[in-house]
């Protein structure tokens, strides 16, 4: 099966879509199995999961990580995916909204780009291999773990 640029968006897109509604909910969460990969590989470029020499490797014990914070939900909000269909790779441009489960407060707004190396699978069923995770840092974040000079030119 040859998949062209927008099938590989289309994809994405329903792919989103199901992420919001039914990715982190213990409940629904198998219902992500249409998309990833059992042998999945999640790879974080942020230290909070302790950085890409930390992978989340197996479809299983990455559903444990989307299911595994009750106090809060995320929502992706897509801006935009770029798509390579010769070499199986999209990349999505996001707003993730993080949400307070109980009384649906927005706690932290930030900007995800993560990076899906996809596989067509033995029934030529499009699939997640791998994601290569990246979050905007909060400042927060970059305090405590960058010491920046006050001379650097940016805002503190």
């Amino acid at each position: 099966m040859k998949l062209t640029h927008d099938d590989i968006v289309k994809w994405m897109n329903g792919y989103f879509a199901t992420y919001n509604e039914y990715a982190q909910d213990a409940a629904t969460v198998h219902r992500m199995d249409e998309y990833f990969a059992p042998d999945l590989n999640f790879v974080p470029y942020m230290y909070v999961f302790g950085g890409p020499g930390n992978p989340i490797t197996g479809r299983e014990d990455f559903y444990r990580l989307l299911t595994g914070h009750p106090t809060d939900y995320e929502r992706f909000e897509v801006l935009d995916v770029f798509v390579d269909e010769k070499r199986m790779v999209a990349v999505a441009f996001l707003i993730a909204t993080i949400h307070d489960a109980k009384t649906d407060e927005v706690l932290v707004r930030k900007h995800y780009l993560p990076l899906y190396e996809l596989f067509l699978d033995d029934k030529d069923r499009l699939k997640i291999k791998t994601v290569r995770f990246f979050w905007e840092a909060s400042q927060p974040e970059v305090d405590a773990h960058y010491a920046i000079p006050k001379d650097f030119g940016g805002t503190k």
